[in-house]
């Protein structure tokens, strides 16, 4: 037995323990060792005036549990065992969140203990204390964010909703839709509207999903999230589930917006997610993520003419905006709506006080040369659809440049089987993940291209064609592209190959 208890335990050497967790919360966590868990239960255990064997009866522990716990040799004590011993100590509000939120940090172990200790000691507020150093990391949002009044009510209802949750699932909100409509600006802009509601901060993080030099890992991305909470590189757990809790505590009950920008998949995104209510998440991707559970899901597409006209204004100024009406809707016309081609051309016309509308709808070069036309500074449309061109899948992109040899202004399943040259349930399935990247557009059983999309997918085709050549040069010999005519009953037929 050790001397000065007679349950057989050491002397507790952190009398201000029980203090801490009554009156200043983390605020005084640093004056407890790297096993305070174990001290605090003591402590609260003699608190209440129980033996090791009376607390493990009322929590239906056994007593090697509570024993093992006291000297820290559980460093990743049961979630289960935590409430039911907190139960029995009659913990509740705050006290009980705090007793908790110790076990949590108690699954840490070294530096990683530390690094929890320093975010909570440097973000609780209290009497003596200097203010917390609160993160403000969105970016500057557009002046001239047009079309999406419907799109930012749904991100302010839905933070209304996340914080009136109970439970310990996050709010997540994803933002998804084809390249270059604005899926980030969309994004900062909500979440600015809604910033005031999440006041321990708005953390933000490039996801580069969409990156020629592939996307972040999730790795990464936590430590700079780490880095954003006052946790310093040297006590930065290392990658895997340690990192992930860590990033975990030290956002618990708190409340933080967070904006994850060009997300690749569910996978880079699951462990940046926080497990609790108190904060919101925004996605940014191309595809849906359909495996993460989100509150909603907003899909952008390209404006109505109405908007774009109304942002293409904006841009170039009101001189130029009433000087030629039928210019400028045929520079709409010619950007397909698309918000990323309308901002290089308003930027390009606005940058070019001697040119008048005309002047640059000559210079675009009519629909052969519009996508190297389309480019302003490092504004480049035809950059971003290139990287998600290189992300489809082989038979994806079979399909995705076979497509642009189908006349017409839409075709089914069937018929881009017939181009591709692949099963036909293969191309569905194709033609269904190019829907989700925002390459294809749906509806009523047909698909169909954006005029700028199908542009670039007739690229892509004559590239693989002139590829083929130079490998039948070569002596290898590669499948030439289908011609497509509408058979008798409308069904596709492939007539030979050139």
């Amino acid at each position: 037995m050790a001397a000065g208890h007679p349950d057989g335990t050491a002397p507790c050497h952190h009398r201000n323990a029980c203090e801490a967790l009554d009156h200043g919360g983390y605020r005084k966590v640093k004056s407890l060792s790297e096993e305070s868990f174990g001290d605090l239960l003591r402590v609260l255990r003699r608190q209440e005036g129980l033996s090791q064997e009376d607390l493990a009866a009322a929590s239906g522990s056994s007593v090697r549990t509570i024993r093992e716990l006291e000297r820290c040799r559980v460093m990743a004590p049961q979630r289960r065992t935590v409430q039911t011993v907190a139960d029995a100590l009659r913990l509740a509000g705050d006290q009980r969140d705090r007793f908790v939120s110790l076990a949590e940090m108690n699954r840490f172990i070294g530096s990683d203990a530390r690094a929890a200790r320093a975010f909570l000691t440097t973000h609780q507020s209290g009497p003596g204390t200097r203010p917390a150093r609160i993160p403000r990391q969105l970016p500057a949002a557009l002046p001239d964010l047009i079309g999406r009044r419907r799109e930012l009510s749904a991100i302010r209802r839905l933070a209304v909703l996340a914080n009136g949750r109970t439970d310990h699932h996050t709010p997540l909100v994803v933002v998804h839709g084809p390249p270059g409509v604005g899926k980030t600006s969309l994004a900062v802009a909500g979440a600015y509207q809604v910033s005031s509601r999440f006041s321990d901060g708005q953390l933000f993080a490039d996801l580069r999903g969409s990156s020629i030099n592939g996307p972040a890992t999730a790795a990464d991305v936590l430590a700079q999230l780490l880095r954003s909470l006052a946790v310093p590189d040297t006590e930065i757990p290392p990658p895997g589930t340690a990192r992930e809790g860590l990033f975990r505590t030290l956002v618990r009950d708190r409340r933080f917006l967070i904006v994850l920008d060009d997300a690749f998949d569910e996978a880079q995104v699951r462990p940046l997610l926080p497990a609790t209510s108190q904060s919101m998440v925004l996605v940014t991707c191309r595809p849906p993520l359909s495996g993460l559970d989100a509150a909603g899901r907003i899909r952008l597409d390209t404006l109505s003419h109405e908007d774009a006209r109304q942002m293409l204004a904006g841009l170039v100024g009101p001189r130029h905006a009433a000087a030629d009406p039928d210019a400028l809707d045929s520079l709409i016309r010619l950007c397909g709506r698309w918000p990323l081609a309308l901002r290089i051309v308003g930027n390009r016309l606005a940058s070019s006080p001697t040119w008048d509308t005309r002047d640059l709808l000559d210079r675009l070069g009519g629909r052969n040369g519009l996508l190297t036309a389309l480019t302003a500074g490092d504004l480049d449309l035809r950059a971003t659809f290139t990287m998600s061109y290189r992300q489809l899948a082989a038979p994806v992109a079979t399909v995705f440049r076979s497509a642009a040899a189908i006349p017409g202004p839409d075709f089914d399943a069937a018929l881009a089987a017939a181009a591709a040259g692949l099963a036909p349930a293969d191309t569905a399935a194709a033609c269904d993940d190019l829907v989700d990247v925002g390459l294809l557009q749906y509806h009523n059983g047909r698909y169909a291209f954006n005029d700028l999309v199908r542009l670039f997918a007739a690229e892509c085709l004559d590239a693989a064609e002139r590829d083929r050549r130079a490998a039948d040069e070569g002596g290898c010999v590669s499948p030439r592209r289908p011609r497509i005519a509408v058979g008798a009953v409308g069904g596709p037929v492939a007539v030979g190959s050139g």
